[in-house]
């Protein structure tokens, strides 16, 4: 924790580079939410401590801003990294969760597309949808979305903003709560089709986009061997994905029988 919180403070003394779309450190919303009418939420409080609060409801501060009521939420197998500490610059109240969809609640005013009272999955990264990697159908590696200088002297760029994963990704609160602040809304929200349920439509917001895009970035052939490393839910679906694409066998690597 003290680590994490170090690295955190660090970064409030260098600063952010300033290039952001979107409000950064916005982990919970103490100064910028509704105080009058409050929401439970799931919040760290320090190294393998998380807490239901009671926590002030988000508001649009943004004109692109989309305010979703959360039905259904997950908990990713990376989350354990947060819970543990290992991930740098979490905060004490910062609130969890990038796996989770729901019914909008409030449009901000220059919102495009989007439905008030439809359901929609988030994605659990947040893009801007226009810079050159949006532009290029590499959202992850948005450059607007995530302004952590620390990120960037690490590894030369950043990624995108991903909700509740601490302010290394910019700082966004996350969909473990009854509301969630979703950013550049008509971007990060995909609506779902009335007959599929919650359940299934959260694959969308992480897991299945994952294992997808990690089975195609690494472009398996017709006829070739491969190795999945991790034979969790991820893990899984990218052996589905590779036998889809015409791989002969997969074999899996994992420390579990």
């Amino acid at each position: 924790m003290a680590m994490s919180q170090a690295a955190y403070a660090a970064e409030q003394v260098i600063g952010h580079q300033g290039d952001e779309v979107t409000a950064q450190d916005i982990s919970n919303y103490e100064k910028t939410g509704d105080k009058s009418a409050m929401m439970k939420a799931l919040v760290w409080q320090g190294k393998n401590t998380v807490e239901i609060v009671d926590a002030a409801r988000p508001k649009i501060i943004e004109d692109r801003d989309v305010i979703l009521r959360v039905t259904g939420s997950t908990v990713c197998g990376s989350d354990l990294h947060l819970l543990h500490g290992s991930v740098v610059q979490l905060a004490k109240g910062d609130i969890l969760g990038h796996e989770f969809c729901g019914i909008v609640d409030e449009i901000g005013p220059a919102v495009k597309g989007i439905k008030k009272g439809a359901r929609y999955v988030a994605s659990f990264q947040i893009a801007c949808g226009d810079c050159f990697f949006c532009r290029q159908k590499l959202s992850s590696q948005c450059e607007k979305c995530n302004s952590n200088t620390q990120a960037k002297a690490m590894y030369g760029t950043q990624t995108a903003g991903m909700f509740g994963y601490s302010h290394f990704t910019g700082g966004f609160a996350g969909g473990q709560a009854e509301y969630v602040r979703v950013p550049i809304g008509d971007v990060n929200l995909l609506e779902i089709p009335e007959d599929v349920p919650d359940e299934k439509a959260l694959y969308l917001s992480d897991v299945l986009s994952t294992s997808y895009n990690a089975v195609k970035d690494t472009a398996v052939y017709e006829g070739d061997s491969v190795a999945v490393f991790g034979a969790g839910p991820i893990g899984q679906m990218a052996g589905v994905f590779a036998l889809e694409d015409g791989a002969k066998r997969v074999i899996f690597v994992d420390t579990e029988p």
